[in-house]
């Protein structure tokens, strides 16, 4: 009788490389009723998830990790499991992007997954593959239906003659231990003034609406969020404020985050984002769309790289909240990235010029994640990180929870110098409570800008007729005129769309307050697909500032700008790579003058495409 017949090539004796290890996902509400969650594993995310998840350190092994070829030389199979308590299967799949067409000519590779954990391997021997693939695109996880958590797990198993390290899962985060609260702590970078905090506060705990909103990126947007509405920093911001503080849980919430965007492109969108009816907790929506906040988050320290005036509109930002007749209170959060990068050096002073609450999710974490167990370490970048870029669920806490810990000292040291006033000890500790004396001051604006106040306040042009009813933007259909409030004033005339007279459904979708289900940015906009007649536009301006949407596909071609006859710019909408909004200047004035703009598709460009969403003018 014969023996049982070993496997000729057993997996379980090959080394893998973990990416994901109980990944928390969620099926978010896609567009035809079915769930998909997407892990973009483009950009450098896939050699940091394994360096993260999979402790990977071979150079050699983490630069195969991109190009397609390099990674079919070092993985023989992928390994993926799913489990969810609704008992609900899904299909995972592994996009590569291809050279021609990044997004359709690519690889896919695919596996119907069960949802009890089961492990499935697909070897890449078994891939029937495109012959165009680039690199590797991303990963998508496909549910029939969706509003569901689920847990993955995505290894590679590697190819004989490659090895990886040994995969040992980290330890649960308490975040009722001392240590995590000593985490929090550190992430104080400034109290600053606090005064129309306080008053915030107190506003909230006579049972008053306090307005909080929230503007920022792809994090303040949610990503790495699961679900994305209710498990994102934002959300759980206001929601411990409401617990914390508010007599009749009345607080109002605006999040305003759109991934990929630098603080250049959160001004344009400043009046159609912020100034709008946020939503209470129990779901019912604001009558008052134009009330300015009583609270604003502010939330660019890893995405303002891409602000071409390296700081001038993150201040014009701040200025703009500062400057509002509610004078809110601002507060400034420096997130951070996978490999410890944000801006927190080039912006930081900016919050100082105006003595802002500053905390750092930087501050807080990094440190420690070189740590051992032994010597203090609470949380590993792969519990704190969702992918290279955004956090996780707990990732998320953290910060809501760096910010909340600022709003409580503010609180309780308002309280401590209430109690301390008139008490005969109160001049033996009149050193500790000074600062927070001047921290409860009447806040008072700078004299002066620390950069440039150019861009303090600029207003949303819209350019298609019927984009006439976006709150917060004007329409320049017909010619247009406007100003700022200060004495600045502008005016747009002679209007003509020229061969921009399609709309691209393509545009960038972001995530805002409680919502699910992406709001296009821009909808109305004016796409050009063949044609040589150019958009043009007169202006009498001191500032002037246009949205393009960026795109991968093969067929967008350059545009040319225009000013006075003179090219100023041409943008290449190719250059990032993927759909998204991209704010940039035309010009910046001292003075206002009469401008004749034009944008007209590069020489040779004349049958491809390129979409204009939006301008910003002063």
């Amino acid at each position: 009788m014969a023996g049982p017949v070993a496997p000729k090539d057993p997996v379980k004796k090959r080394p893998a490389i973990y990416l994901m290890y109980d990944k928390q996902i969620f099926a978010n509400p896609f567009r035809d009723g079915s769930g998909v969650c997407f892990l973009f594993m483009d950009d450098g995310r896939m050699p940091a998830m394994a360096r993260m998840v999979g402790g990977v350190e071979d150079e050699n092994i983490l630069k195969m990790l991109g190009p397609t070829d390099e990674f079919r030389k070092l993985v023989y199979g992928i390994g993926v499991s799913m489990i969810n308590e609704k008992g609900i299967n899904c299909e995972f799949i592994l996009q590569m992007y291809g050279k021609k067409d990044p997004y359709n000519s690519g690889t896919t590779i695919k596996a119907e997954l069960t949802s009890d954990g089961t492990e499935y391997l697909i070897p890449l021997s078994d891939v029937e593959w495109t012959g165009d693939d680039d690199r590797i695109g991303q990963i998508r996880f496909h549910f029939k239906e969706s509003g569901f958590p689920a847990s993955v797990m995505v290894k590679l198993y590697l190819n004989d003659g490659y090895t990886a390290p040994d995969f040992v899962p980290a330890d649960p985060v308490d975040i009722s231990s001392d240590r995590y609260k000593e985490l929090i702590a550190q992430s104080l970078v400034s109290m600053g003034n606090f005064e129309r905090l306080k008053k915030a506060i107190d506003k909230a705990k006579r049972g008053e609406s306090v307005k909080m909103a929230f503007i920022g990126g792809s994090i303040t947007q949610g990503a790495g969020a699961t679900p994305i509405n209710a498990e994102c920093y934002a959300y759980k911001t206001f929601k411990a404020f409401d617990d914390l503080f508010s007599a009749k849980h009345n607080t109002e919430y605006v999040k305003a985050g759109v991934g990929g965007t630098p603080s250049e492109f959160g001004i344009v969108r400043f009046d159609r984002d912020i100034l709008r009816g946020g939503y209470f907790r129990d779901g019912s929506k604001s009558d008052e769309p134009d009330r300015e906040p009583d609270i604003a988050v502010v939330e660019f320290a890893v995405n303002d790289e891409g602000d071409e005036t390296k700081g001038k509109c993150f201040e014009g930002l701040i200025r703009r909240y500062l400057m509002m007749k509610n004078k809110p209170a601002v507060i400034v959060i420096f997130s951070v990235f996978i490999d410890d990068y944000n801006l927190q050096e080039r912006l930081s002073p900016i919050g100082y010029h105006y003595d802002l609450p500053m905390v750092s999710a930087k501050n807080a974490v990094t440190d420690q994640f070189y740590m051992s167990k032994e010597q203090g370490r609470i949380i590993t970048k792969d519990q704190y990180f969702y992918d290279r870029y955004h956090p996780t669920n707990l990732g998320h806490t953290i910060m809501a929870d760096c910010i909340i810990n600022m709003i409580k000292k503010a609180d309780e040291a308002a309280t401590a110098l209430k109690i301390a006033d008139g008490k005969p000890f109160e001049a033996m500790i009149k050193g500790v409570l000074t600062p927070v004396r001047k921290g409860l001051e009447e806040y008072k604006m700078p004299e002066t800008a620390l950069m440039s106040d150019h861009f303090e306040y600029v207003s949303l042009l819209t350019i298609g007729e019927d984009s006439a009813s976006i709150p917060g933007g004007i329409c320049i259909a017909n010619g247009a005129n406007g100003g700022d409030g200060f004495g600045n004033t502008w005016s747009v005339s002679n209007f003509n769309v020229g061969d921009f007279n399609e709309k691209d459904p393509a545009s960038q979708y972001a995530e805002r307050d409680f919502d699910q289900f992406g709001t296009m940015q821009f909808a109305d906009n004016r796409r050009h697909i063949s044609g040589s007649n150019p958009m043009s536009l007169d202006v009498e301006c001191k500032l002037l500032m246009v949205v393009t949407l960026d795109s991968a596909a093969p067929d967008e071609g350059n545009v040319d700008i225009f000013v006075d006859g003179e090219l100023v710019k041409t943008v290449n909408p190719r250059e990032i790579g993927w759909t998204h909004c991209n704010a940039m200047i035309v010009f910046d004035n001292d003075v206002k003058a009469k401008h004749s703009v034009k944008f007209a598709m590069h020489e040779g460009d004349e049958d491809k495409k390129f979409t204009i969403l939006c301008f910003g003018i002063r």
